[in-house]
């Protein structure tokens, strides 16, 4: 799955976590940890956004502020 998850941020470049997660019809908390690990890895890399700091708020989900692109 990491692999996969690899492919699709090649092909189609950055996309949020809440996409990833549609895409491979996968709960947001169990891609969460694969992202991390593709991270720790040096694989992809988050990016800043201006609501990636954010706790939080009515109009932006946190899935849909974290945005990951392949390294």
């Amino acid at each position: 799955m990491l692999t996969e998850i690899l492919n699709l941020l090649k092909e189609h470049g950055p996309m949020s976590l809440a996409e990833i997660s549609r895409h491979f019809n996968s709960e947001v908390s169990a891609m969460q940890g694969m992202l991390e690990t593709l991270e720790a890895k040096g694989r992809i890399e988050r990016l800043d956004t201006k609501c990636s700091n954010c706790k939080g708020c009515i109009e932006v989900k946190p899935e849909d502020a974290m945005i990951f692109k392949a390294v």
